[in-house]
C-alpha cells in the first residue's frame, strides 16, 4: 500500500521551500511563505507528526535570543520510483524525498512488446524496493518517462486526442492508455511524462535547475528535444508542446541528435559505433569529435539566440546520452558564437552541461510523484 499525501496548499509551499532553500528556522518560513507564525507552527507540527519534515541543528537567525531550531525535510520520509522506458533498455530508481538515490537498475530490452516491457518494468521495481530497504508504506508511487513528443499535462498521461506521439519503434504502444497500464503493471499509482520534460524536472530540483529561475534544457538522446523551467515551474504551453526543439530541425535535415552523430561517424570510420550507449570518447578520432559539433552548430546557435530573445533565461542546460565531451565542444561554441550577434541590451543566458548522469532519465522520472504532490503547483 503506497502512502497518499493528501497535502494543503500551504504544506506543498512550506516543503517547496525548504527543498529549494534547505534548512530553515521557523521565522524564515514564516517570512517566506506570507504564513502567520502560529498558523506557520501549526502547519510544522503537522508535517513533523506525518514525519515529512525533520528538526535538526539549532543556528542564529540573525535575531537576539536563544538559537533558532531549523526545519528540514525528512530524506526518508517519503520514497518515489522512477521507471524510464527507452529502446533498448529500462532503468530504474528509487529516490528519497530530497532526491537520493536510494537504488538503481537498468535492463537491456529483447522486445519493446508492452506486455514484456511491463513485465520487466515490474520486475525491476520489485528488486528496486528491496535493495533500497524502504518501507513501502511510504512510497509514494512510480513515474515513467518514455520517450516522444510530450504526453500531455506533467504527470497526466495520453493525450486526450488520440493516439500517443511516440516513435515508430513504439507503434504496438500509441494507442494504449500508458497512465493506466503501467498503474496496472506496477500496482502504484503512476504519473507520466516524455523523457526531455522528466529531465527537466530532475534539473530543477538536483542539478544545475536548483540555481536558476527560468532555464532551458536541451536533451540530446537519440532524438533531441527538451523542456521549459520558468520561475521554478515547468511550463508547457497551451497543448503541452512547448519545449518541443525538436520540432524545428526536421528528421530528413542536420540537426542535433544521436542518430545525426551516429550517421556521421558511420560515413567516416571502419568500426563506428551502432547505438548512442556505444559511443566511447575514446574510440573517436578527435577531429570527428570537432567536425560533429561544427556540423550541427549551427542548430543550436538558432536556437539558443532565439530563446535568449524571446524568454530572458538565466541559463541553458545541455543535457543528454551523447558523450559529456561532445556537450561540453558545444555549449562552448555557444558562449563564444551567440553574444556577439545579440542586440547590445541583451544578455546571454548562463550556458552549461548537466552534472546530472545518464540516470537522471529514471530519477527525472521520479520527480514527477514528488513533483505532483508535493510541489505548491503541480
Amino acid at each position: 500500500m503506497s502512502i497518499a499525501l493528501r497535502l494543503a496548499p500551504s504544506e506543498q509551499r512550506v516543503l517547496d521551500l525548504l527543498r529549494y532553500r534547505g534548512p530553515m528556522s521557523r521565522a524564515e518560513l514564516s517570512r517566506e511563505s506570507d504564513l502567520a507564525p502560529p498558523t506557520l507552527s501549526r502547519l510544522i507540527q503537522q508535517l513533523l507528526d506525518r514525519g515529512l519534515v525533520i528538526e535538526s541543528e539549532k543556528v542564529r537567525d540573525g535575531q537576539r535570543g536563544k538559537p533558532a531550531q531549523l526545519v528540514r525535510l525528512n530524506p526518508r520520509g517519503a520514497f518515489a520510483a522512477g521507471i524510464a522506458v527507452q529502446s533498448e533498455y529500462v532503468e530504474g530508481c528509487i529516490v528519497d524525498m530530497e532526491g537520493g538515490v536510494c537504488a538503481s537498475a537498468r535492463l537491456p530490452l529483447p522486445t519493446l512488446a508492452p506486455d514484456q516491457v511491463g513485465a520487466a518494468a515490474s520486475h525491476m521495481l520489485g528488486q528496486l524496493i528491496a535493495e533500497a530497504g524502504i518501507d513501502i508504506s511510504r512510497l509514494i508511487g512510480a513515474g515513467v518517462s518514455m520517450p516522444g513528443v510530450a504526453l500531455g499535462a506533467y504527470g497526466s498521461g495520453t493525450r486526450p486526442e488520440g493516439n500517443n506521439d511516440l516513435p515508430d519503434e513504439f507503434e504496438d504502444w500509441k494507442p494504449l492508455d500508458l497512465q493506466a497500464f503501467f498503474a496496472g503493471v506496477l500496482e502504484l499509482p503512476c504519473w507520466l511524462e516524455n523523457s526531455s520534460k522528466a529531465v527537466a524536472l530532475a534539473e530543477m530540483y538536483y542539478g544545475e535547475g536548483q540555481r536558476l529561475g527560468s532555464f532551458a534544457v536541451m536533451h540530446i538522446a537519440y532524438g533531441f528535444g527538451g523542456g521549459l523551467i520558468l520561475d521554478r515551474r515547468p511550463f508547457r504551453g497551451a497543448r503541452g508542446h512547448a519545449g518541443e526543439f525538436g520540432g524545428l530541425f526536421p528528421y530528413s535535415s542536420i540537426r542535433p541528435s544521436g542518430r545525426d552523430l551516429l550517421a556521421y561517424l558511420g560515413e567516416r570510420m571502419a568500426r563506428p559505433p551502432r547505438h548512442v550507449r556505444d559511443v566511447v570518447i575514446e574510440d573517436i578520432p578527435e577531429h570527428l569529435l570537432h567536425g560533429w559539433a561544427e556540423r550541427v552548430y549551427p542548430c543550436m546557435h538558432d536556437l539558443c539566440r532565439f530563446l535568449t530573445v524571446a524568454l530572458d533565461l538565466d541559463g541553458i542546460v545541455l543535457h543528454g546520452l551523447i558523450p559529456e565531451k561532445l556537450l561540453h565542444l558545444l555549449a562552448d561554441l555557444v558562449r563564444q558564437r551567440v553574444p556577439p550577434t545579440l542586440p547590445p541590451e541583451l544578455v546571454m543566458p548562463r550556458v552549461v552541461v548537466s552534472p546530472l548522469s545518464a540516470s537522471s532519465l529514471s530519477v527525472g522520472a521520479a520527480s514527477l510523484p514528488l513533483h505532483y504532490t508535493t510541489a505548491a503547483t503541480p
